[in-house]
């Protein structure tokens, strides 16, 4: 998805929240944890601001990936192979910002992943949620981009579309899509306070929640 459009406006929506949550002072001194990072693309989009950014993935290949990728990030970036809902922290929590990426509608134990996620963050520190509120319906979805933008953006659309419809069917999990009062139910169970929540990503796809850590998560296992 590098390069493409929709992703990319995405992507500076997630910074200007992260930018947003950071420490005053120099960059460095904001730690910013990227959940289920894949080949490091945004992590590394977030370590050029100067951040110290850690990413964490469970999938050992795309890990590496990006290691190999982003070999220049310097000490601000790092890689690690970890499922944040399992296993310990690398450094430890503390994180001043978290940003999660479409993990919720996947992970298998979405109560245990957001409790993690609150456990990963300092006492009032932020954190970027989004999560598909809905199936990648190539026909629905190219519908409603050909109405709101026109031809040429639906069109260019497929390029995510076809490839993410197959992706999800070949996969073998169980989606899990919310509706808005489901996505904020959650997060507040696992002890945040919903601070922003709206619709993104091509014709409103997706949720996106910017919210704060509170107290001591209390989510039980549903």
């Amino acid at each position: 998805v590098r390069g493409f459009p929709p992703y990319e406006a995405l992507v500076d929506e997630v910074e200007a929240l992260v930018a947003r949550g950071a420490q005053p002072g120099p960059p460095a001194v904001t730690r910013v944890l990227d959940v289920s990072c894949g080949i490091g693309t945004v992590a590394a989009r977030l370590a050029r601001r100067g951040w110290t950014v850690v990413g964490l993935d469970a999938v050992a290949h795309l890990v590496d990936v990006a290691r190999r990728h982003h070999r220049d990030g310097g000490p601000a970036l790092s890689f690690h192979r970890a499922d944040i809902a399992r296993d310990p922290l690398p450094g430890g929590g503390d994180f001043d910002v978290l940003v999660s990426m479409h993990t919720l509608y996947w992970h298998p134990d979405p109560d245990a992943l957001l409790m993690a996620c609150r456990r990963a963050l300092k006492p009032g520190g932020n954190a970027v949620f989004l999560t598909y509120g809905r199936p990648a319906r190539v026909r629905r979805t190219f519908a409603g981009l050909r109405r709101q933008r026109g031809w040429g953006k639906a069109i260019r659309a497929l390029r995510w579309l076809l490839p993410t419809a197959l992706f999800d069917l070949l996969r073998g999990v169980d989606p899990r899509y919310l509706s808005r009062e489901q996505f904020d139910a959650a997060l507040r169970g696992a002890g945040f306070e919903v601070l922003e929540r709206r619709e993104t990503f091509l014709a409103g796809i997706s949720l996106l929640a910017w919210a704060r850590a509170t107290g001591p998560e209390t989510a039980s296992r549903r």
